[in-house]
């Protein structure tokens, strides 16, 4: 692999990664379009490999407002959506898929600025789960329906729970790509490979999510949220 591509990788990585650390998602929206772009083997496999140990850092980073308690029914949610996408990718394409669920977080984004508040209850968190399932696994990005349900929790608790949550998710991910072969040794190399620039645009974002104020945050989870949603749909066209 040319030197030019692991740093062009490297550095999409690290702008997803910088954006998550502050926002409290968005690395694979950010990231995922222009690592693809230069290797398309990268995706999903590295790309899964790095949001866990992006995940893991911000978990011990906000580990004083994580809840696991709290997360539980998301947990939960997640692997029989993962397990439904998995089937319904058997009679219908991925973008067919993508189509639809990219329009519903759509629909859920526009809810959200009509003043509607969703509450993250166990029910709420359970569905935002299944729905998480069935998109990470149809266009790798499934961080929108949880997003959705806690934008109006406390910055902190939101990047914590959000961590939890996707840290659950990507072993889950990779554990089903090595069970299909597309997670391997060689994008477990690269991925380590890349990783230093990640890291160093995390600790950055920390250094300046202090000047983020909440209601910043939150229009930022929704456009996000929207742009997620339109690359969904632009996959299933």
């Amino acid at each position: 692999m040319e030197t030019s591509t692991l740093v062009y990788c490297a550095l999409a990585l690290a702008a997803g990664c910088f954006v998550q650390s502050t926002v409290g998602f968005g690395m694979a929206i950010v990231a995922a379009p222009i690592v693809y772009m230069f290797e398309p083997r990268f995706v999903p496999g590295t790309i899964t490999l790095v949001g866990l140990v992006l995940a893991l850092i911000n978990m011990w980073q906000y580990r004083r407002m994580l809840s696991f308690r709290g997360l539980s029914a998301a947990f939960i949610g997640r692997v029989p959506g993962t397990i439904a996408a998995g089937f319904l990718l058997l009679y219908i394409s991925a973008e067919s898929l993508a189509l639809v669920l990219g329009a519903g977080v759509l629909l859920a984004v526009v809810i959200s600025l009509m003043k509607v508040r969703i509450k993250p209850t166990g029910k709420a968190l359970f569905w935002a789960g299944f729905a998480s399932g069935l998109m990470g696994t149809s266009t790798s990005i499934g961080g929108p329906p949880m997003a959705l349900v806690l934008q109006h929790a406390e910055a902190g608790k939101l990047r914590a729970n959000l961590a939890g949550y996707f840290a659950f998710s990507c072993v889950l991910s990779l554990i089903a790509l090595s069970a299909t072969n597309h997670f391997s040794w060689w994008h477990f190399k690269y991925g380590m490979m890349i990783l230093p620039a990640p890291i160093l645009a995390t600790w950055l974002a920390y250094r300046v999510q202090h000047l983020i104020r909440a209601e910043w945050l939150r229009y930022a989870l929704l456009v996000l949220c929207s742009v997620s949603g339109v690359i969904a749909i632009w996959q299933g066209v």
